[in-house]
């Protein structure tokens, strides 16, 4: 007889083999990995044989959607995740199918949007307690402007070049629309194995390609005046064709009272475009650049984690991993054209070390009495060789010599927790956390910051029909003396390295006020207070407010509503004055100023649905939303007068519409109907001429607009379901 133990594994294995995520990373240029679960494993009972209520035999189920939708206006940025972007129809097309046997083979398969851009698709089955396997589909489109206008030829490439004869303006004299836009796509497959009666190995693969035109700054020296270099900046169609492969595969073996899992992880990046290069449309007789694109990288991880269950309720967890990046794509030449310097190396051989580890210890000691305590431990070993390169601020001229900073870290966290429950109607929890950053010399600013936080919260259930939730937090973070660079402020103070004081409190309530209706309220504030910094960020603020409810008027009638409000402060210190006597103290100064940032958000949303009405069910979901973002500038001196930006504002709103005609036990058919609509105003891109050196000198922009549109959707199905 099977015990509950191998059952858990492979249900466990069935459940976790593949994310069902399709929202992958954008950006895959550099590996990342997170070995540290946030709660530890639980202990596995090996008692009685107890089948997960998903294996109990049952006949095979499916729901099949078929059906048309029709999009009636073109409207590019709402299509940029699902690709609905141009008018016309398209397929609506989903699946939800299993099947379950006495024999204990078993059977899935899940499918969305197969007749869009965004569709996912995955299969999977196996015998229940012997072995499972999954094949997956993704695709997932990311259109993010089809206004953009460039005077290049060559788009897609990575050679960019001008017409003959080319005149730069204003107005320009060649402009060539085309899409910023990308899609991904990736298959993924994997299979789990019961060995023995406690053991399971389970693997995965995946191959992701990313293709399309995204946006990158280019920027060419054309000389210096007042001994600050000057530069030709052009925003640039930069070539996507990038791939990404990934390899998981864990061995796990489950104990009476223990579990221990050997997994490793590898991730490889290649693409396709080493460089890009482009003609000087500021100079397109002489002038040049190239630029060095997302090199290829690998890495790779090995993790071991472990727990175990004690007498008297408690368990240890641990975890440790240790990996290796690693990066050798051959550099780009220092200049295109005069200067003849040699690179010190090939390639950077970049090779970095990441270390991890975590203890954790739960204990209940008391029957109202839950203890926790965590200590974790991350590294990054940067063994990058150092080397000296020379920089070139004119390909005829060296402008000196630089040394690459590898940069390291060491990372050591304390997590006390404990939580009390008075009695049916109060609970306690409370703790410390102390975090320790020790930075290599490298990183500009400072090596080593500690921060200490104290946090409560307390639960409360004055009655059978209220929840009351209060919490605060309170953290002070510090460090040693700052050290500078020459080329930096010695008053100027990085965010994330700088003193600062952080208060955090809210409050949640939620009430049955009757059997029918539904209320709660919840309030959160943040405030950080950058208590030694005279130039950056001094201080930020962040309240929300969020009101919702759900009430049942009459028999089979659901309505729904909610409110959220969000502001976010932030105050911001700079300083024009230079000094000394190297590069930029000639420049002309304007003294000390101060951003003030206030961004606002409103959401709104309320629905519900009617069913049972006859044969009917309708639905109705109404959202708006509103951001303002206000930017205040002053300076130092009330008398200079300081030009202000504009607001930025978006506004949406999105209404869903819908009935389900249910014809029979088997058949459903479907309508539904999709408004919405989105309004911005964007100083940042509305109004931008391709090039205008009265708005921005030297800078060949894109000339994009605000993706402002009004969609409208129509979409009929008919649902097939049997069982």
């Amino acid at each position: 007889m099977k015990t509950k133990t191998s059952l858990l594994i492979v249900y466990l294995a069935s459940s976790g083999l593949a994310s069902n995520n399709i929202f992958a990373q954008e950006n895959a240029t550099q590996a990342t990995t997170d070995a540290f679960p946030e709660e530890s494993v639980e202990a596995v009972d090996d008692s009685d044989p107890i089948i997960p209520a998903e294996f109990i035999s049952k006949p095979v189920y499916s729901n099949i959607e078929l059906g048309i939708g029709y999009v009636a206006d073109d409207a590019y940025f709402f299509g940029r995740y699902n690709g609905l972007q141009t008018e016309g129809a398209y397929l609506v097309g989903d699946i939800d199918a299993e099947g379950f046997n006495e024999n204990g083979r078993f059977w899935r398969v899940r499918g969305t949007n197969l007749g869009l851009e965004s569709r996912y698709l995955r299969l999977e089955g196996g015998k229940q307690g012997k072995h499972k396997f999954f094949l997956e589909w993704d695709e997932q489109p990311n259109y993010k402007n089809n206004t953009v206008v460039t005077p290049f030829s060559g788009v897609g490439t990575d050679n960019l070049t001008l017409p003959s004869g080319f005149d730069l303006g204003p107005p320009v004299s060649t402009l060539n629309p085309f899409e910023l836009q990308t899609k991904r796509e990736r298959i993924k497959a994997g299979a789990g194995f019961v060995m023995k009666q406690r053991w399971l190995f389970d693997i995965d693969f995946s191959h992701e390609n990313k293709q399309g035109v995204d946006a990158v700054g280019g920027t060419i020296a054309s000389g210096t005046t007042q001994l600050v270099q000057r530069v030709n900046t052009s925003l640039l169609p930069e070539p996507i064709d990038q791939d990404t492969d990934l390899v998981n595969a864990t061995l796990t073996y489950a104990g009476d009272k223990g579990q221990v899992d050997l997994a490793y992880h590898a991730s490889f990046f290649n693409n396709s475009y080493a460089s890009l290069n482009w003609q000087d449309p500021f100079n397109p007789t002489t002038g040049a650049g190239s630029m060095a694109l997302a090199p290829d990288n690998e890495f790779q991880q090995l993790s071991l984690t472990g727990g175990y269950t004690f007498p008297h309720k408690t368990r240890l967890t641990g975890v440790a991993s240790m990996g290796r990046m690693t990066q050798n794509q051959k550099f780009q030449p220092y200049a295109i054209g005069g200067s003849t310097s040699a690179l010190p190396s090939e390639s950077l051989d970049a090779e970095v070390w990441l270390l991890n580890g975590l203890l954790k210890l739960s204990s209940r000691p008391l029957s109202k009495l839950r203890l926790n305590a965590e200590l974790r431990y991350e590294e990054r070993d940067n063994q990058t060789p150092v080397q000296t390169y020379s920089y070139v601020i004119l390909d005829s001229t060296a402008g000196g010599a630089v040394e690459n900073n590898p940069y390291s870290y060491k990372n050591n966290r304390l997590n006390l927790d404990a939580n009390y429950r008075f009695n049916a109607i109060a609970s306690l929890r409370g703790g410390y956390k102390y975090n320790a950053m020790e930075r290599s010399k490298f990183n500009a600013g400072r090596e080593n910051t500690d921060e200490n936080t104290l946090f409560a919260k307390l639960k409360l259930k004055p009655h059978s029909t209220v929840d009351l939730d209060l919490y605060g937090e309170a953290s002070s973070r510090d460090g040693n003396e700052f050290d500078q660079p020459g080329y930096q402020n010695p008053l100027m103070r990085k965010y994330n390295l700088a003193d600062r004081d952080r208060t955090k409190a809210g409050a949640l309530i939620n009430v049955m006020a009757t059997e029918k209706l539904y209320l709660g309220a919840r309030a959160d504030y943040y405030e950080d207070d950058y208590t030694d910094t005279q130039i950056g960020l001094t201080e930020a603020s962040q309240p929300t407010v969020t009101f919702d409810f759900s009430y049942v008027p009459v028999n089979n009638l659901t309505t729904y509503g909610y409110y959220t409000w969000e502001n976010i402060q932030s105050s911001q210190n700079g300083n024009d004055v230079t000094s000394g006597s190297g590069p930029g103290s000639a420049i002309p100064t304007t003294g000390p100023w101060q951003a003030d940032y206030d961004d606002t958000f409103n959401t709104v949303g309320i629905g519900g649905k009617w069913s049972d009405l006859g044969k009917w069910d309708l639905g109705a979901d109404l959202v708006y939303s509103k951001a303002i973002g206000h930017i205040d500038m002053k300076h130092e001196d009330p008398a200079i007068a300081v030009d202000q930006f504009p607001d930025n504002k978006t506004e949406m709103v999105s209404i869903k519409l819908w009935t389900d005609y249910n014809y029979s036990k088997h058949w459903v058919y479907k309508l539904g109907y999709w408004y919405e609509e989105y309004l911005a105003d964007n100083w940042a891109v509305d109004g931008l001429e391709p090039y205008d050196p009265t708005v921005v000198a030297r800078t060949l922009l894109l000339g994009n607009t605000t993706m402002d549109y009004e969609v409208r959707v129509f979409t009929v199905s008919a649902s097939y379901k049997f069982q």
